[in-house]
C-alpha cells in the first residue's frame, strides 16, 4: 500500500493522451503519480474531492520570454494561474547567457527592444551570477519557482559572445564558428533543450539597440547549418527557428535547417488570417510536403488565441507596426517633442503610407483599420467622438487612409491616443481547422514579453473556453493532448503532459464552466520590480493547480508554494568533445 502524499477521489479524469475521459481516484507520492485507480484507503495524505471537476495534466507553454520574470515571479504570471505548468525560454534567439560580464548592459537594452521587457525591470531585478549558460542553468535550478522550465540556447546571445559587434556586420570565420559549437555543445551538457534563433531580415519587430537586425536575422544561411551541426554531432536537441510571421518571412531557413542536421525543428509561427483566408492551408500543406521528406522532423508553433494588443506611443513600444522600418523611426523618438515633430512630417507621412500593407501585420495585431480607440488622453472630453470607433471607421468618414487617421488621432490627442486591437485570432473554425494538423502545436503566450501592450499567458484556457466549450469544435480529450502531451513529446520531456502512473504529478481540477476570459480590456497591475506596471488579462478559474504534487494555485491566488524544477538533468554520459 502506497504512503499517499496527495490523493484526488471521483474525478473524470481526461489524461491527455486523447483516451476517453473516465472516473477515478488519482494518489500522488513525492510528486509523482503511483496510482490511478479506486483508492479505498487515503491514509493520512491530503484529500480533495473532486466529483463532478476536470482532473487533466497541466498545460506546456513552448514559447515564452520568462527569462527575466521568472526571477521575480515565481507563477510567472499570468501563465501559472492559468494552468501552465511548465515554460520553454530562451526562444527566437533571444536570453542571457552567454553574456560577457562587460556586455549585461547591453543584453538587457536589447530584451527591451526585441521583446519589450522594460530594462528597468531587470537592472532592479536580475542577479547577474552567471556569464555562461551552464550558470544561468545553475541560476535556474537555484530560483525557487512556481512551475516547471526549461531553456533553449539563444544563437544571437551566442554570436554576441563569440563576435561582439562585428556579429552584425560580417560572417563569423572557421574559427569562430567551431567557438560558438563548443557553446552549444556545453549549454547541452548542462540541460539545454536545443537552440533558437530569429530569421526575420528587416520585415520584423524583433529590432537591436540600435533599431537594426539582430546578427541571426541577417546572418547567412549556411553560417546557420553550420552552427546547428553541433546538433547533428549529438543527435539530440531541438531547433526554434521564427522565420514565418502569418505570410511573412523565409521559410528556407527552417527547411535547410531540418535537412542539415536532422534535427526536430519547431517552426515558428503559423496563424490565420481574415485577410488570407487559406493562409493555415496553405501552412499545413508545406508542412505536410517538409514532413513527407526523408530525414526532416519537423512541427509548427502557433499563434491563434483571442488576445489582443492595447497600444499608446508612449506607454506601448515594440507594438507590431514596429515591423514597418518607418514606424520604427517613431518608436525610437526619445521625447514627447521629437514624436510630434516626426508626425508632423510630411515626408514620414507619405513614407508610412507607401511602406504600410495590413497583410504584414495579419498574423499578429491586425490591420490599421480595425484599431479601436479606446482612449484619447486622461481627462479628455474625447470632442469629436472618436473613442469607441475603429481606424478604419474614422478614416471612412473623414476621406482618409487609415495611416492618416492614425496620425491624426494621434496628433489631435496630443499623442495621447490609446488603440485596442483585435484578436490575433478571429475565426474558431479556421483555428480548430489548423489543429487538426498532426504536426502543429497549439499556443503561444510569448509570455513575459511585450507586457505594456500584451498579455498572453491565458491561452489555453482561452482555447478550451472558445473551441470546446461555447464552440463545440474540439473535445476536452483532443484539446488536452494539444496542450499538454502532444508539446511535451515534440520537446522531448518525458515525464511530463500526461496522467499516467510514473509522470510527474502536474495537475489540474478545474469546473469548464467556471473558467473564464474577460476580452473587455486588460488589467494594469503595477507588480514588477521597482512598482513598474504591465498589462494582464483577467482570466483563469481553476479549483486546484498542482506542480510536482504541490498546490500552486488554489482558485485564481497563488499558494506561495514553489515546488518548480529546472528540467533538463545533464546527461549521465560523459560530454561531447568539443573544438580545442
Amino acid at each position: 500500500m502506497y504512503g499517499f502524499d496527495l490523493v484526488i477521489k471521483n474525478g473524470t479524469v481526461i489524461d491527455g493522451t486523447r483516451f476517453p475521459r473516465f472516473r477515478s481516484d488519482i494518489g500522488v507520492k513525492d510528486g509523482k503519480i503511483v496510482q490511478i485507480g479506486h483508492i479505498a484507503d487515503p491514509g493520512s495524505a491530503r484529500l480533495i474531492d473532486a466529483a463532478g471537476m476536470i482532473v487533466a495534466p497541466g498545460h506546456i507553454d513552448t514559447h515564452t520570454h520568462y527569462d527575466a520574470q521568472i526571477f521575480w515571479d515565481p507563477g510567472c504570471s499570468n501563465a501559472g494561474e492559468n494552468g501552465i505548468t511548465t515554460v520553454v525560454t530562451g526562444n527566437c534567439g533571444f536570453g542571457f547567457a552567454p553574456v560577457h560580464v562587460k556586455d549585461r548592459d547591453r543584453a538587457m537594452l536589447m530584451m527591451e527592444t526585441t521583446e519589450q521587457i522594460p530594462a528597468i525591470q531587470m537592472q532592479t531585478a536580475l542577479p547577474w551570477s552567471w556569464e555562461s549558460f551552464p550558470e544561468l542553468v545553475d541560476a535556474m535550478r537555484r530560483t525557487p519557482k512556481a512551475v516547471n522550465l526549461t531553456m533553449f540556447l539563444p544563437i544571437n546571445a551566442v554570436m554576441f559572445y563569440v563576435m561582439g559587434e562585428e556579429a552584425k556586420h560580417r560572417r563569423p570565420t572557421a574559427a569562430e564558428i567551431d567557438a560558438m559549437k563548443a557553446l552549444i555543445h556545453e549549454a547541452m551538457d548542462a540541460g539545454a533543450c536545443g537552440i533558437s534563433m530569429s530569421f526575420m531580415g528587416h520585415e520584423n519587430n524583433h529590432v537591436d539597440v540600435d533599431g537594426s537586425p539582430m546578427p541571426t536575422d541577417i546572418m547567412h544561411k549556411d553560417d546557420a547549418y553550420a552552427i546547428a551541426s553541433a546538433l547533428k554531432e549529438r543527435q539530440e536537441g531541438m531547433i526554434q527557428v521564427i522565420s514565418q510571421i502569418g505570410p511573412v518571412g523565409d521559410r528556407t531557413i527552417s527547411e535547410g535547417l531540418a535537412k542539415a542536421t536532422g534535427r526536430p525543428i519547431l517552426h515558428n509561427v503559423f496563424s490565420v488570417s481574415e485577410y488570407t483566408p487559406d493562409l493555415h492551408r496553405q501552412s499545413m500543406e508545406w508542412l505536410d510536403r517538409m514532413n513527407a521528406q526523408d530525414g526532416v522532423e519537423m512541427y509548427a508553433a502557433t499563434v491563434i488565441c483571442r488576445a489582443w494588443n492595447e497600444t499608446e506611443l508612449f506607454n506601448s513600444p515594440g507594438c507590431s507596426l514596429d515591423a514597418l522600418d518607418v514606424y520604427r523611426e517613431l518608436t525610437f523618438c526619445k521625447t514627447a517633442g521629437e514624436k510630434r515633430a516626426k508626425l508632423l512630417d510630411p515626408n514620414f507621412r507619405q513614407r508610412f503610407n507607401e511602406s504600410y500593407d495590413p497583410v504584414m501585420f495579419e498574423a499578429t495585431a491586425g490591420g490599421l483599420a480595425d484599431y479601436t480607440v479606446i482612449g484619447v488622453g486622461p481627462g479628455s472630453n474625447d470632442p469629436k467622438g472618436y473613442v469607441g470607433r475603429t481606424l478604419g471607421q474614422i478614416a471612412a468618414a473623414e476621406g482618409k487612409t487609415e495611416v492618416d487617421a492614425f496620425i491624426d488621432t494621434a496628433l489631435e490627442s496630443d499623442l495621447r491616443i490609446e488603440l485596442k486591437t483585435p484578436g490575433i485570432a478571429i475565426d474558431p473554425l479556421k483555428v480548430a481547422d489548423l489543429l487538426t494538423h498532426t504536426h502543429v502545436l497549439a499556443g503561444a503566450s510569448d509570455g513575459g514579453a511585450h507586457t505594456k501592450n500584451f498579455s498572453g499567458g491565458q491561452w489555453t484556457t482561452d482555447l478550451m473556453l472558445w473551441l470546446v466549450r461555447d464552440n463545440m469544435l474540439m473535445s476536452l480529450e483532443e484539446m488536452h493532448y494539444r496542450l499538454s502531451y502532444q508539446p511535451a513529446r515534440a520537446m522531448s520531456i518525458k515525464d511530463r503532459g500526461a496522467l499516467l502512473e510514473g509522470m510527474a504529478a502536474d495537475i489540474l481540477i478545474y469546473d469548464l464552466d467556471e473558467l473564464y476570459f474577460d476580452q473587455d480590456r486588460f488589467e494594469v497591475v503595477h507588480d514588477q520590480p521597482g512598482g513598474d506596471w504591465r498589462r494582464k488579462a483577467r482570466a483563469g478559474g481553476y479549483r486546484h493547480i498542482f506542480v510536482n504534487g504541490e498546490q500552486t494555485f488554489e482558485a485564481d491566488r497563488p499558494t506561495g508554494a514553489t515546488p518548480g524544477v529546472y528540467l533538463g538533468e545533464a546527461p549521465a554520459r560523459a560530454p561531447v568533445a568539443q573544438a580545442a
